[in-house]
């Protein structure tokens, strides 16, 4: 497993920051393929993505993007260093409709200025997972974006803000998860922000956690 992860998320992308960013660090693009229906989405028009397994390699490789992007004109948007702190399998099993939400997330702007602190992703396949699932990921308070894997589309939950807060709802979603079943191809991530940029004060980023009411 690759430790670290640096992601480009970009509303606007020069070429040569592009080309300097796939030929010289080894990003590649990881677009998303939009989002539900319906529901307000997050995700940026670019999304390049590299990994790696060093600490001191994953610093010295932000530390050349975001000076890079600093350039008038190489991207409008942010780039995000994570270190993966946790990365769970989800058995596939069928839905059991009886399972209650443990929690409902009360989602609110970030603070001008800030920046997430860590993240859980869900990832499951579309297609093959159940919808009353994906339903109730979205009515907990989860938003989605779709992105293309090897076997089809997998829809991506996410939820974010404090470490204490993704400390108290990531078990809680994992045993949801594993007690309800309805999921196919399902991992669960924790990804902590190691390091951040942001190129202008007008960028929208995504909501964090403003409460989390158990049920």
């Amino acid at each position: 497993m690759s430790n670290f992860h640096i992601h480009v998320d970009a509303f606007e992308l020069a070429p040569n920051f592009e080309r300097f960013l796939v030929e010289t660090c080894g990003f590649y693009r990881s677009d998303f393929a939009g989002h539900p229906e319906g529901v307000e989405g997050f995700e940026p028009p670019h999304h390049l993505t590299w990994k790696v397994r060093d600490g001191d390699e994953f610093r010295a490789c932000f530390d050349q993007v975001v000076s890079r992007a600093k350039h008038t004109g190489a991207m409008r948007g942010y780039v995000e260093g994570e270190f993966i702190a946790a990365d769970l399998d989800i058995t596939a099993r069928s839905f059991d409709a009886d399972i209650a939400a443990p929690f409902q997330i009360e989602k609110t702007p970030l603070a001008p200025g800030g920046f997430r602190e860590s993240e859980v992703h869900i990832t499951l396949d579309r297609d093959r997972s159940d919808p009353r699932l994906l339903g109730a990921l979205t009515q907990m308070g989860f938003f989605a974006a779709y992105i293309p894997k090897p076997y089809g589309i997998a829809e991506i939950f996410t939820a974010q803000g404090s470490r204490s807060d993704v400390s108290r709802l990531l078990p809680a979603t994992v045993d949801f998860l594993k007690a309800a079943g309805g999921a196919v191809s399902c991992s669960v991530k924790e990804e902590r922000v190691a390091a951040w940029w942001v190129s202008d004060r007008n960028v929208t980023l995504p909501p964090v956690i403003g409460r989390l009411q158990r049920l």
